[in-house]
């Protein structure tokens, strides 16, 4: 038996990119697979691209304000109405190896599984881990952080190494094979709280605050075409404040997050979080200043040392000369 699989991918104006996510998964191994690309209304000509090169792809077209989230949902709708098993999220800036849907759905199908996501790794460095899940760290600023980010997958502890997959606290969207019953449960993902960024962490949370377990796939690899050199956000003016909170778009427009905490982190524990996420990215670049303007302090008391003991020392030499 082969379960039907369909995967949702979502787009917007990214062309080159998807055609090439295309290219590789036209090559997958599993025989029950379907595609539905859900573009974002593109205007580079991804739609017709996309229907000309691969003309047995679903596509479905959406309108400019459908983000991941609403693009996604209307993926997952229509292959719930066509009686799917299993919906497989991920990402056109994504590849994959050849066998990739076939691994994840024998480790689902073989274990029980009902969430499954998948190892990431950097598409520029093989082996180098993006994520191997999420966790949250209620009252500090680590929430929805990525486990195991920018570590060698052969230098992971021998305890995952030896496992095929291990419990997560959140996943993010990219690789992950969810079988219908949870959608049929706890519904599609939420698009007017989370738009955007934190839709698939959240959807994660209440599968499991309903009590269905998601799981990481330790070996089986999604590859990430993005950055390996990450820069944190430092707020200095009010344009970066404006965008990093209230745009839809920003990993931390604050819509999301107070939902996210509102819903999910201990009570004792909520105002605090809050605090940390939000002041955090002001506060750095405070105390980066603080920290230049410190050494720049330092290195002039040990020039005015320095000047000081040269002095010194002329005053102790001339007096010898004048005795």
């Amino acid at each position: 038996m082969y379960p039907k699989v369909c995967a949702v991918i979502p787009t917007r104006n990214r062309k080159d990119i998807t055609l090439r996510f295309l290219e590789s998964f036209s090559k997958q191994s599993y025989i029950n697979l379907d595609t539905v690309i859900v573009d974002a209304n593109s205007t580079d000509g991804t739609q017709d691209a996309v229907v000309r090169k691969f003309p047995k792809i679903t596509l479905i077209n959406v309108d400019d304000n459908s983000y991941w989230t609403a693009s996604t949902n209307r993926g997952v709708e229509l292959a719930l109405r066509k009686g799917y098993d299993f919906i497989l999220t991920i990402n056109d800036d994504s590849n994959i190896d050849t066998d990739y849907v076939a691994n994840l759905v024998q480790l689902s199908v073989k274990n029980n599984i009902l969430i499954l996501g998948s190892r990431i790794d950097y598409m520029l460095k093989p082996g180098l881990i993006w994520s191997l899940g999420a966790y949250s760290q209620w009252g500090s600023r680590e929430i929805l952080q990525l486990s195991y980010h920018t570590q060698w997958a052969d230098n992971l502890p021998s305890r995952i190494r030896e496992k095929d997959f291990i419990d997560v606290d959140s996943l993010p969207g990219n690789g992950v094979l969810i079988h219908r019953s949870v959608f049929e449960q706890i519904g599609i993902y939420d698009e007017f709280w989370l738009p955007h960024y934190h839709s698939d962490s959240e959807f994660i949370m209440r599968a499991i605050k309903k009590g269905i377990p998601a799981y990481c796939a330790v070996n089986v690899v999604v590859y990430n075409d993005c950055p390996v050199e990450e820069t944190e956000i430092k707020i200095t003016t009010l344009r970066q404040l404006f965008y990093t909170y209230f745009k839809k778009k920003s990993h931390l427009f604050f819509v999301p997050i107070f939902y996210l905490v509102l819903m999910y982190c201990p009570f004792g524990k909520k105002l605090l979080t809050l605090m940390y996420v939000y002041l955090t990215p002001i506060i750095i670049p405070f105390k980066d200043k603080l920290l230049l303007i410190t050494e720049k302090i330092q290195k002039a008391r040990r020039l005015l040392l320095k000047l000081s003991l040269i002095f010194i020392s002329w005053l102790i030499n001339l007096r010898f000369r004048n005795e």
